[in-house]
C-alpha cells in the first residue's frame, strides 16, 4: 500500500512538471501533510502573475529574475517561486508576483507598494536604505526566518592574482563590482558602506559580469550559480557565452552560504500579523519536508524536461 501511494505521489508530480512545461501553466504543485496541493496560476501582464485568486487575503510581491532559484522564462520558474507560493496558500494567502529589476523591487516594497520582497539576504541593523535618505532598510522591511540557502563568493578574471587576499580586510582600496541594491555578506556590507572598497555598481549580474571581463573592477561578488545562469540564459551565442565563462574563476574559499529571506514591508496592511504567519509556516514546511520536495522535483524533472 505505501509503494502503491509513493508511485502515485511521484506520477502525480512528474504529471504536474510536464503541464507545467506547457506555454501558459503556471500552476504551483506541492504536497504537505494534508495531501497534494494545485494552485492556479497565470499571468496577468507583461511580468506579473496571480497565484490563488480566489483566497480572501492577497498580497502583491515584487521580486526579480534570478536564475537558478527564480525566473519568468525557466521551468516552473524555479523552487524559489514555487516555494513562496505554496507558503503562502498554506497560509490562506493568494498572490501577485512580479518581475523587477532589483532596485525597484527594492524600492516596491520600502516605499509599501508591495507587501512582501523576496528573495532577499540578511539585512544588518545599520545598513542604509538606498531609496529612502536618511533610514535604515529595517526601518521599512521585517525579515522572516531563513527558507533556503545559496553561496556568495569572489569571481575573478583567471589572469588576475589574488594570493594577497587572505580576509576582506586586505582587499581594502580594491576595485570590486556590485549589483545595485543587492546585500552581500553582512562583514563585506559593513566595509562597503565604510567605504573601504573601490566599489563599481552594476544593474544585474550579467552587467556587473562585464564589468570584471573589461577590466573596470579586478573582482565581482555574488552566487557563482546565479552568475552562471545569467550567462549560459543570456542572448549571447554559445561560443560567446563558453568565452565568457573560461575567463572566470571563483575565488576560493566562498565567503559564505548566504541564508535567503522574505522581506515584509513595514508599510503593508498586514505587516502585524504575517512575519509570524511567514515563520510558522517556514517552521511546518521544514519539518514536513515540503520546500526540500519543492527543489528536488523542480532539479530532477525540469532537467528531464530540458534534456529532452
Amino acid at each position: 500500500m505505501l509503494l502503491r501511494i509513493i508511485f502515485l505521489t511521484l506520477l502525480i508530480n512528474a504529471q504536474a512538471v510536464a503541464d507545467h512545461a506547457q506555454k501558459g501553466n503556471y500552476d504551483v504543485v506541492y504536497r504537505d501533510y494534508l495531501g497534494s496541493h494545485r494552485i492556479k496560476g497565470k499571468k496577468v501582464n507583461e511580468h506579473t502573475y496571480r497565484y490563488n485568486s480566489g483566497a480572501d487575503k492577497q498580497l502583491l510581491l515584487a521580486t526579480l529574475d534570478w536564475k537558478p532559484y527564480i525566473g519568468e522564462q525557466i521551468c516552473r520558474q524555479g523552487w524559489v517561486l514555487q516555494a513562496t507560493v505554496a507558503l503562502l496558500h498554506s497560509m490562506g494567502y493568494g498572490a501577485t508576483v512580479t518581475f523587477y529589476p532589483w532596485a525597484r523591487a527594492l524600492a516596491f516594497a520600502e516605499h509599501g507598494k508591495a507587501d512582501i520582497l523576496f528573495p532577499e539576504y540578511f539585512i544588518e541593523p545599520e545598513a542604509p536604505s538606498d531609496v529612502i535618505q536618511s533610514t535604515r532598510r529595517l526601518d521599512h522591511l521585517i525579515l522572516s526566518d531563513v527558507f533556503g540557502w545559496g553561496p556568495i563568493a569572489f569571481i575573478k578574471r583567471k589572469d588576475y592574482d589574488t594570493s594577497h587576499f587572505v580576509d576582506l580586510q586586505s582587499l581594502v582600496n580594491e576595485r570590486i563590482g556590485v549589483v545595485r541594491g543587492y546585500q552581500n555578506t553582512p562583514e563585506f556590507d559593513r566595509l562597503m558602506d565604510a567605504g573601504n572598497f573601490e566599489v563599481v555598481q552594476a544593474k544585474d549580474d550579467l552587467s556587473n559580469l562585464n564589468l570584471l571581463l573589461i577590466n573596470r573592477v579586478n573582482l565581482i561578488i555574488g552566487d557563482p550559480e546565479v552568475i552562471d545562469a545569467a550567462v549560459k540564459n543570456s542572448s549571447l551565442s554559445a561560443v560567446e557565452k563558453q568565452n565568457m565563462l573560461d575567463k572566470i574563476q571563483v575565488v576560493e574559499p566562498i565567503l559564505k552560504m548566504n541564508g535567503l529571506f522574505f522581506a515584509v514591508s513595514k508599510h503593508s496592511q498586514y505587516a502585524n500579523t504575517l512575519p509570524v504567519e511567514l515563520n510558522q509556516a517556514i517552521t511546518t514546511f521544514k519539518k514536513q519536508g515540503v520546500i526540500e520536495e519543492i527543489r528536488y522535483h523542480i532539479r530532477k524533472d525540469c532537467e528531464n524536461i530540458v534534456s529532452e
